[in-house]
């Protein structure tokens, strides 16, 4: 299993995104393995602000949210106070924004491998996890 970045998520939303073949491929290959996919709830926002700001549609974004809600192949865990802490040490120690270090630190609870887009995570996270581009 893996956890999986909002630039995975939302790369794979868009084919015009740099990331999409790759990130399309990732996602279809671990729902053939059956394999449910980790990631922190700020997911739901995280997405819905990418597709909202980026294109504009405000339905597409409203869609995003349901579907993540009701994902039977994507896990959605809530951020506790104890994660919170987690993730504030790794990015003061790792220079990370503070949304990629609740996906790093989700990755270290749960001992996955970090899949995401975002140069920062896949360079800086290591220090911390192992981090895969998708």
């Amino acid at each position: 299993m893996a956890v999986m970045d909002a630039s995975v998520f939302v790369a794979m939303l868009n084919p015009n995104e740099t990331g999409y073949a790759a990130s399309s491929a990732w996602f279809q290959q671990e729902l053939r393995l059956k394999n449910v996919i980790s990631a922190p709830a700020v997911l739901i926002a995280e997405a819905a602000a990418a597709i909202s700001r980026g294109t504009g549609n405000t339905n597409q974004a409203h869609q995003v949210i349901r579907q993540l809600s009701r994902s039977t192949s994507i896990r959605l865990y809530p951020v506790t106070m104890s994660l919170a802490e987690q993730a504030a040490v790794i990015a003061a120690d790792h220079r990370l924004r503070g949304c990629d270090a609740i996906y790093v630190a989700l990755a270290k609870e749960l001992g996955e491998t970090l899949i995401t887009l975002d140069k920062q995570q896949l360079q800086r996270g290591t220090a911390v996890i192992a981090t895969s581009q998708p």
